[in-house]
């Protein structure tokens, strides 16, 4: 005999950024691999942790589907409460005006300070092009040595 929920939409309430993940546009799909949207309003962190050789972070994305088993930065979905592994690789999702706020943000960087660009996931995931501008990328794709 199957069992009532005791109460109607028992489900939790999503909230932050778990509610924005929730609501994000699908961009592309396959290969198991979904893009999606996700508004942000900010794009540069700054590092507090004094044995890092930088002051700033990048990162583009939540999520990477290059799959490394040894990432350290899956956990990260569980904030958008996603908590099935397999959806760090499988579900990635691209902050929406990240040129325009990388643009508004750069003025709070000081002369001389440094910034890691995707220091928790691969900057150079399948979905996008490498920009025009000189700029240094650790990746774990093969296409952007061919695109580049």
């Amino acid at each position: 005999m199957a069992s009532l929920p005791l109460l109607p939409n028992s489900a939790p309430k999503l909230v932050g950024i778990a509610r924005l993940a929730s609501e994000g546009e699908s961009l592309r799909q396959g290969h198991e691999v979904e893009y999606f949207t996700l508004p942000v309003r900010s794009l540069l962190n700054r590092c507090t942790v004094e044995r890092m050789p930088f002051t700033w972070t990048i990162n583009p994305y939540r999520g990477c589907e290059f799959a490394c088993k040894y990432c350290y930065a899956r956990y990260t979905h569980q904030f958008m409460e996603m908590r099935d592994g397999i959806e760090f690789e499988q579900k990635i999702f691209v902050k929406q005006h990240a040129s325009d706020l990388l643009r508004q943000e750069l003025r709070q960087v000081k002369h001389g300070e440094e910034i890691a660009i995707a220091t928790a996931t691969d900057p150079y995931q399948r979905l996008v092009l490498v920009p025009d501008e000189p700029i240094r990328w650790a990746v774990a794709s093969e296409a952007f040595c061919r695109d580049s």
